[in-house]
């Protein structure tokens, strides 16, 4: 089964050689490779995790919706807070078996190797990569669910019912995965070369990227743990993205099945599932003044102007109003064949997945000053650096365009109403565009004043809250895992396994 599965990989990282320069060199003989195994699985878990958190049902039916990013035009149950139980099954198991499972094979293929056992600086540069992307996975599921199985996950045979570890206790080993990775990497040695899409084996970019989620990771949990987030942030803030070049992306190639799977859900559908909201689209960016608005939603079809449908309507509210009049995602129009792609196009073929960006660095750097930690500059000046990091990001450069945003009494750090939890976090949230569940997470932690309860009502039970602040466990886990998932919810969630039911390090 091994050897099939080398097999499957190898040809598909043959076709994906074969479409463009991201990939590498297409002149290999496929009877002779020279890539070990595990660079293989590097390509296979990276596109995984890409697919697997950008696609129509976790990204745009989960994460867009619970950020209110995106509003839907029929079936609009999840909009309303009502999710599928055969995608929450089939979701939280993927995770494990595609992803976390390759990259765990990968770190024992390479403790097996001779470059191990002489102590070469590349193999554990290769244990350090794969350590980060595994990091990122398991934080994206933790504060989606909360306690999860962890520290008895991924053992396969050896341990099918794994224990649930508490989301303090997984927090705290991440932080110390990603600083031991941070450490561990060598820059001047090699990598994974090509077979990395991410950053093409630039080692000192991995480093930059473990520095940025021990930021990600520390500034999460700073309200529950804060001289351990405070001692982290201010141990890696200097190591972390300092532009957007830094930025870690998956790239998608402009052909099935290498394409973004937002564009080839829009290809498959066409307009019949998502506009953009009018949370997003006519209350925030059209209400700030904000550029960003012609890159991040297409204009209206009936109006050729800004204005977003009203998030979570009823079915037959909404099937009744025709996708043309109200801001569909950007590239929706090209996707049509009613104009042309733009290089910022979210349902472009080739837009890429955003495991995180400069921006987000910046906003948490903005909230460290707030707290006192010991970083450098001003809040003001990294809340401004973040704006101006998260416009260039999406293409726009223009100086003055960008000044004037900022002036505004609404943005300007220091007039802007509300406190610093309401000003970084609603800019944060609009730099996390397209990044659901990091969007949500913000809104979650930072508590800041934007969202809206559904306007046809919550079908789910989310108490008082305009939002979730958690995804039920799947039912799968009811059935499969039992004991544990009991033990978990009584012993470890700290409340009913609701969508109600704040995470370790929601406080409020």
């Amino acid at each position: 089964m091994k050897k099939l599965k080398y097999l499957i990989l190898a040809l598909f990282m043959f076709g994906a050689l074969s479409c463009g320069d991201k990939f590498g060199d297409i002149n290999v003989d496929p009877n002779n490779p020279s890539l070990v195994p595990a660079d293989f699985l590097l390509t296979s878990a990276q596109k995984a995790i890409a697919d697997d958190v950008w696609d129509e049902w976790m990204n745009a039916r989960f994460g867009l919706l619970v950020a209110q990013y995106w509003a839907q035009n029929n079936y609009t149950d999840e909009s309303r807070y009502n999710f599928r139980t055969g995608v929450v099954n089939s979701y939280f198991a993927s995770y494990y078996v595609r992803s976390l499972r390759d990259l765990e094979e990968i770190k024992k293929l390479v403790t097996a190797g001779d470059d191990y056992a002489l102590g070469l600086p590349s193999a554990y540069n290769k244990l350090a990569v794969a350590e980060i992307l595994q990091c990122w996975m398991f934080h994206f599921m933790t504060d989606v669910w909360g306690p999860i199985p962890y520290s008895e996950a991924l053992k396969g045979g050896e341990n099918r019912t794994p224990k649930y570890d508490s989301q303090k206790d997984i927090y705290l080993s991440l932080l110390s995965r990603l600083e031991k990775a941070k450490a561990d990497i060598d820059t001047g040695a090699e990598g994974f070369g090509s077979a990395d899409i991410i950053y093409g084996g630039d080692m000192g970019k991995w480093k930059r990227f473990a520095a940025s989620m021990i930021l990600r990771v520390a500034m999460r949990m700073s309200d529950v743990e804060a001289s351990t987030a405070k001692a982290a942030v201010e141990g890696s803030w200097q190591d972390a993205f300092s532009s957007n070049d830094d930025n870690a992306y998956f790239y998608y190639l402009s052909g099935q099945p290498n394409n973004n799977p937002l564009n080839q859900d829009r290809i498959e559908r066409g307009n019949a599932d998502f506009c953009t909201s009018s949370v997003l689209v006519d209350k925030t960016l059209v209400a700030l003044n904000d550029p960003r608005v012609e890159v991040y939603v297409d204009s209206r079809v009936n109006g050729d102007d800004y204005f977003g449908r009203p998030f979570g309507q009823t079915a037959p509210v909404a099937a009744s109003e025709a996708p043309e009049d109200y801001c569909q995602p950007s590239g929706a129009k090209a996707v049509a064949g009613s104009a042309s792609f733009n290089s910022t196009d979210v349902l472009a073929a080739e837009a890429s997945m955003i495991y995180m960006n400069y921006a987000e660095v910046c906003f948490i750097l903005a909230e460290a000053k707030e707290r006192t930690w010991n970083v450098g500059g001003t809040a003001a000046d990294w809340y401004d650096a973040g704006i101006t990091a998260s416009m260039n990001e999406w293409g726009i450069t223009d100086e003055g365009a960008i000044s004037d945003y900022l002036g505004q009494a609404s943005v300007d750090y220091a007039i802007a109403p509300g406190d610093w939890k309401q000003k970084i976090g609603v800019q944060k949230w609009l730099a996390l565009y397209m990044q659901g569940v990091q969007g949500w997470s913000e809104w979650r932690r930072l508590d800041f004043n934007k969202f809206e309860s559904p306007v046809g009502g919550a079908i789910g039970d989310v108490g008082s809250k305009a939002a979730p602040v958690r995804l039920t466990y799947p039912t799968d886990e009811q059935t499969q895992n039992g004991v544990n998932y009991t033990d978990a919810v009584s012993n470890l969630l700290g409340g009913p396994d609701k969508l109600s039911t704040r995470l370790w390090w929601d406080v409020q």
